[in-house]
């Protein structure tokens, strides 16, 4: 939602070619589990759509599938369904391992890769791309309830284009003023820790806070925007990515 988001998110939508009005969907799984789920951040990011995009003349639909059961379930098609006919669907903050439970073998999760399919932008942060990659960190069992370091299944979603990703965003944060959140809150030591529970052919990409990471499946390129950078993890090699720059899905 910074000046940054704003930037980047125009520009995609422009990139895509997305004629005005644009549908926007607001998925709400990865908040599901929160006592005010519905105005928690969804009502945020309308306003934000709205108002920073209003050029667009932005049609938002609340995709209210909070959970597998219940009223708002995501396997009922009355609420999923309109995610096929959105333009653009944002999914971002919340519980990583709670958004991997309720969209795992779900109605939304398989409307998502249908939608996409069909050329829909999906713009995914926070828990969100931690949920979709192959491996998820549970960053609020770890750094919250103290549990054992490990990883969780996760949605491997870019397995459909032969890339074995684990996604690291907040990878610069700084807001513990007497230790260590970079790595999404697990700090430098318990991440290299992390990085050695995973399988070596894993590929782990970790970006910067107000920094965008543009996958293009059509022509396999990764685009890196916002006042940030992106580190790629390989065969433990380390490379680094400035703003502004590209590179080939053949990194990953």
């Amino acid at each position: 939602m910074s000046p940054t988001g704003r930037k980047i998110q125009e520009e995609v939508i422009k990139a895509a070619g997305i004629a005005s009005p644009i549908r926007i969907g607001i998925l709400e799984t990865p908040t599901g589990f929160e006592v005010n789920a519905l105005h928690a951040w969804p009502d945020k990011m309308q306003n934000f759509f709205e108002t920073s995009l209003c050029n667009f003349k932005p049609q938002i639909t609340r995709i209210r599938a909070w959970q597998k059961n219940g009223p708002h379930s995501t396997n009922n098609p009355k609420i999923v369904d309109t995610i096929l006919q959105q333009d653009y669907v944002y999914a971002g903050a919340g519980s990583p391992t709670y958004t991997v439970e309720h969209l795992q073998n779900s109605l939304a999760y398989r409307r998502l890769l249908e939608a996409h399919q069909e050329g829909c932008v999906l713009c995914l942060g926070s828990a969100t791309v931690v949920a979709i990659s192959k491996y998820t960190l549970p960053v609020y069992e770890i750094f919250k309830a103290g549990h054992k370091l490990y990883w969780a299944p996760g949605l491997d979603f870019f397995s459909k284009f032969g890339l074995k990703l684990v996604i690291i965003p907040h990878w610069n944060n700084h807001e513990g003023e007497d230790f260590d959140t970079t790595r999404c809150w697990m700090g430098k030591e318990r991440f290299a820790q992390l990085i050695s529970l995973l399988p070596h052919d894993v590929v782990i990409i970790g970006i910067d806070e107000q920094t965008a990471l543009l996958f293009d499946p059509v022509n396999k390129l990764i685009s890196v925007k916002g006042v940030g950078k992106t580190t790629i993890i390989r065969n433990n090699q380390v490379k680094e990515f400035l703003s502004e720059s590209s590179f080939p899905f053949t990194e990953v």
